[in-house]
């Protein structure tokens, strides 16, 4: 582990260590890899993201000790972990890890983004698929026209097909994005943080034109550099993109 991923980490331990506290919930688990602990990074961002727009936080689904089970793989069932709810006199809205999407764009295309934001109460749904674990696990997701916003979390150097991929998250799992009027959507003062790939490393100059040319093209962000340790989503150098809830 280099000085930059010792940085970074410590300072995201450091989050997890302020959430418990102020919310009475413990991390469940000692022993993550550096990609879930990026994660929970970013989710903890992004937690703090809506409580500086005057949102308030509550844990949902404690486990029964109390600690916060954060779900850092697409396997689990989303509904033994926990999550946020967030609220304000405007809207509520939950803030989940891992819950895969079934997108508006195709039979059976499927997929798990890193975090996502639905309404509040959204029920999880689930089916039997003998494709899927030959039919001994369910099969748990939410449909498309139910997302906000869904976010990616890559503890990575960026790279041209890293960027480009992220547009099959902003494709597939929004419904709004082909169906509303993204000019009415986006707005420098709404609520929400639009789609948004977190990255871990730092670009070069070239990619850096690739991120300004997609960011102006799309109603995305893409976050970089990271493992520097600025997780403050609206910090003074931020330069993020967001959007009205689109499915209200």
């Amino acid at each position: 582990m280099n000085n930059n991923d010792q940085q970074w980490l410590e300072k995201v331990k450091a989050k997890i260590r302020d959430f418990a506290n102020e919310y009475k919930a413990v991390y469940s688990r000692d022993d993550r890899a550096l990609a879930a602990y990026f994660e929970i990074g970013c989710f903890l961002s992004l937690i703090q993201f809506y409580k500086n727009l005057g949102f308030k936080g509550q844990i949902q689904n404690p486990a029964k000790d109390g600690s916060f089970k954060y779900l850092t793989t697409p396997n689990g069932n989303p509904n033994n972990f926990s999550f946020m709810l967030m609220t304000s006199e405007q809207e509520s809205f939950e803030i989940r890890q891992q819950v895969r999407i079934e997108s508006h764009i195709g039979e059976f295309v499927a997929f798990t983004p890193d975090l996502i934001v639905i309404p509040k109460d959204q029920k999880i749904l689930d089916k039997k698929d003998i494709d899927y674990a030959s039919g001994k696990r369910r099969f748990f997701y939410i449909t498309s026209d139910k997302v906000i916003a869904a976010h990616e979390c890559k503890s990575l150097i960026p790279f041209p097909e890293l960027l480009i991929s992220f547009l099959g998250t902003l494709l597939a799992g929004h419904f709004w994005y082909e169906n509303s009027k993204i000019e009415e959507i986006v707005d420098p003062t709404g609520n929400h943080l639009a789609p948004a790939l977190f990255v871990g490393g730092s670009a070069r100059a070239l990619h850096l034109k690739m991120v300004r040319g997609l960011k102006k093209a799309y109603p995305i962000n893409i976050i970089l550099g990271l493992h520097a340790g600025n997780f403050d989503l609206l910090g003074d150098h931020a330069e993020i993109k967001r959007i009205k809830n689109p499915i209200q």
